[in-house]
């Protein structure tokens, strides 16, 4: 599997939901798992541990002489190894900036526990900015999550158009693992929308849709998965699904 990161820099896709309980099925599967909150909302962070403060975040690892080993955190609830983030990245494409080799820091930083998980899976923010080309410079594949309407289409241009000047500037190609339909209601713009995706881009789309549930916030709320919170909801199985397509 290696790393892959989940991306789009638009909100409100389901983007660090898609994550979470993703990462929490492999982890279910018997998969080591590690997941990496790179959003400076720590959205993911919190969803798992709520108000627990860490002595050191992603953003010590990036910017400081922290090792990554020992920002690791597991999570008992989700079974799985996370790196916390926090709001002090929302600065660090400045602070990024002014580094040699500025777009591959994560990548080197990550290097010492790639061999210790089957799975890293990296919660993006949503940007398409410094921060997030070092995530895509240390990943092997993608994955887009998007709630199917028309502007959706013009974000996969984007991260097309970002993931081809990768591969021209800096000589590294990013797989796309596919399109994962999140927030779903069979509607005709949603027809539309995963055509043209196919179609005009080329890309796959998985075919387990993610349904729109309130269960999904609930489980946050209560810092679990939603496949524990509430296994026999709609959303809980469709993550599970989906984590199988994906893996």
């Amino acid at each position: 599997m290696g790393v892959v990161s989940v991306i789009n820099q638009k909100g409100g896709v389901a983007k660090t939901t898609t994550s979470l309980n993703v990462a929490s099925c492999w982890a279910q599967f018997g998969h080591r798992v590690l997941l990496i909150d790179l959003d400076p909302q720590s959205s993911a962070t919190k969803a798992i541990f709520g108000d627990r403060e860490f002595d050191n975040t992603i953003y010590d690892v990036l910017m400081g002489g922290t090792a990554i080993q020992d920002v690791i955190v597991h999570s008992d609830s989700f079974n799985l190894d996370v790196v916390p983030a926090e709001i002090l990245l929302s600065g660090i494409d400045l602070q990024l900036a002014a580094h040699y080799g500025r777009e591959t820091v994560l990548r080197k930083k990550i290097e010492p526990v790639t061999r210790r998980y089957d799975a890293i899976l990296i919660d993006c923010s949503p940007s398409l900015g410094l921060m997030t080309i070092n995530a895509l410079m240390a990943s092997k594949d993608i994955i887009i999550p998007i709630c199917p309407e028309y502007f959706s289409l013009k974000g996969i241009e984007l991260i097309l158009e970002t993931l081809h000047n990768i591969r021209v500037g800096l000589g590294y190609r990013v797989g796309v693992r596919g399109v994962v339909i999140t927030r779903f209601r069979d509607r005709k713009v949603t027809r539309e929308v995963i055509r043209e995706v196919e179609e005009k881009f080329q890309l796959r789309v998985f075919n387990q849709f993610i349904p729109d549930s309130i269960a999904v916030e609930e489980a946050h709320h209560n810092h679990v998965p939603v496949h524990d919170y509430a296994p026999q909801n709609l959303a809980a199985k469709a993550y599970r699904t989906l984590a199988k397509e994906l893996w």
